[in-house]
């Protein structure tokens, strides 16, 4: 019995430390998060799908969620469509496809994302944004 609790005390603690959020003052902040875009159709579908990401462990965090504005533009950097999306669903639907598209930014509306699970927010020293080159 004794064996058994120490090992599962062993591995709750690995597995909290692998996490990167820190609480600094009364925010919890992890500037580790990134949008990851894990499914791309832009050009022949119209639709992307979309969730934060750990970028130090290359994951999808499926709890958490954040508003976004998205742009989309052509090979000569004009933009060809504007949006938002929730965050609370991982797919985005563009009203059409978008043969001419070249690349898309992403960009939070605030520096922070929420856990869907406990309403916590996550703060995060900037908005997280990324660029990324449509395939």
């Amino acid at each position: 019995m004794m064996k058994q609790t120490f090992a599962l005390l062993i591995l709750i603690v690995t597995s909290v430390s692998g996490y990167s959020q820190t609480k600094v003052g009364d925010k919890w902040m992890d500037n580790n998060l990134t949008f990851q875009i894990t499914y791309e159709a832009i050009r022949t579908e119209g639709r992307m799908d979309i969730c934060i990401a750990d970028t130090s462990r290359n994951a999808c965090i499926e709890n958490l969620q954040s508003g976004f504005e998205v742009k989309v533009y052509d090979a000569s950097n004009a933009m060809i469509w504007e949006g938002i999306g929730s965050g609370r669903t991982n797919m985005l639907k563009l009203p059409k496809a978008l043969p001419n598209a070249s690349y898309v930014t992403i960009m939070a509306f605030k520096p922070f994302v929420t856990n869907k699970s406990t309403g916590t927010k996550i703060h995060q020293d900037k908005r997280i944004e990324i660029k990324h080159t449509i395939k």
